[in-house]
């Protein structure tokens, strides 16, 4: 590992550890000492008081997710999908899911057929009265109780309740006793995006949203309309999690991706955290220079045509060029998925059969892609962590 907190890894040691491990296709890559080091950094960076939960589909590895749920003394996790609540619930029954978007009922249906611990172990999101009502009928259908939290839309205006609807579709849901309600989602991604003469205000007007559903639903609970302990209030997200507490009324945060620091994550309020996962694939061709096809003759005369050229192993991945230092998609050439080529400086020594590197832009699209992580620890590959699925 080189350099400090937020600097690229060691790539050459990468390629070294990937050629010895006998590693000859494109390939997902993580070094655990960063991921351990992001989990110990993001448990000191939380509040007091606040509960964390794993958002599943950016750590989508069972030994991965495993890791950061014990890391972090996670609550539980956030799922999205309905093939990965019933692969986590098959392989951790005790783990406590809450929806991270609301399920069509028929997917929900299919979760409880195949999975009766779902009932105790999901918390559904609603969003409407329409999808609370379906949840009831299939609730009453199968005579079992199910856990339900509001989708609350505190800003970002992709779904959800208004803040001032909550009331009337909290009154409503409490008239449903198939449906346990535990509290609200007021997901907030577009904060660390806004302008900032537009941030505060935005900001002031999702801790509004927050704290008055908190306090709703504490007189609900006081009245008896409510069971159980303090309500659930969940938000934050990976550029955002260190920033409530109890004192905004909140609960517990989210978060997933600053785990493995994608690029779409390499921003100020992530400053610290470790890239940890990387895209390796082989170097199948190297020219020191490559004249403009149809136009070769023109070519020799264009000094900027002496910058290099090289072919990889497949190719248009989200994710950018990182490694060998200095090249990027080539202009000439344009995307590909079969041996995408990239433009930089000329080489001293030819990178034929050995690996490139990108850094994604993301880990949750990604990691389903290549379907298994390679795990580097201590300069070896050491494990293969196959990935969860999305799917559906």
């Amino acid at each position: 590992m080189s350099g400090g907190a937020d600097s690229l890894p060691d790539f050459a040691l990468w390629d070294r550890a990937l050629r010895q491990a006998g590693q000859t296709l494109p390939c997902l890559v993580l070094n655990r000492g960063r991921f351990v080091a992001n989990l110990a950094l993001a448990r000191s960076r939380a509040q007091p008081g606040i509960g964390l939960r794993v958002v599943a589909k950016s750590l989508a590895a069972l030994p991965m997710l495993d890791l950061a749920v014990q890391q972090l003394g996670a609550v539980g996790v956030m799922t999205f999908s309905s093939a990965m609540l019933h692969s986590l619930l098959q392989a951790r029954p005790t783990l406590e899911h809450l929806m991270g978007k609301p399920l069509p009922v028929g997917a929900a249906a299919g979760v409880l057929g195949q999975q009766a611990k779902a009932a105790d172990q999901v918390i559904w999101l609603l969003d409407t009265v329409l999808r609370a009502q379906q949840y009831a009928e299939l609730a009453r259908s199968r005579g079992i109780r199910l856990r339900v939290a509001i989708e609350l839309d505190v800003g970002l205006h992709r779904g959800g309740v208004e803040p001032a609807e909550l009331a009337a579709l909290v009154s409503q849901i409490q008239q449903l006793p198939e449906l346990h309600l535990e509290g609200v989602v007021g997901y907030e991604p577009h904060l660390d995006k806004l302008p900032a003469p537009l941030r505060h205000r935005s900001k002031a007007a999702v801790e509004q949203a927050l704290r008055g559903a908190a306090e709703l639903l504490k007189q609900r609970a006081v009245s008896g309309g409510l069971e159980g302990n303090a309500p659930l209030v969940n938000t934050g997200g990976s550029l955002t999690f260190d920033r409530y507490g109890p004192a905004q009324g909140v609960s517990e945060v989210s978060l997933g991706s600053v785990l493995v620091k994608p690029q779409d994550f390499t921003r100020p309020a992530t400053r610290g955290f470790q890239p940890a996962m990387f895209i390796a694939t082989p170097i199948l061709k190297y020219r020191a220079s490559n004249p403009l096809p149809g136009l070769e003759g023109l070519s020799a005369l264009l000094t900027w045509r002496r910058r290099a050229n090289l072919a990889i192993y497949g190719g248009y991945w989200k994710g950018t060029p990182v490694y060998p230092q200095g090249y990027g998609y080539s202009a000439v050439f344009g995307r590909s998925s079969n041996q995408e080529v990239w433009a930089g400086p000329q080489l001293a020594v030819s990178p034929v059969d050995h690996f490139a590197f990108l850094h994604p832009s993301q880990s949750e699209a990604v990691i389903p892609e290549f379907g298994e992580i390679l795990v580097l620890s201590e300069g070896r590959i050491t494990e293969t962590w196959p990935a969860l699925s999305q799917l559906h």
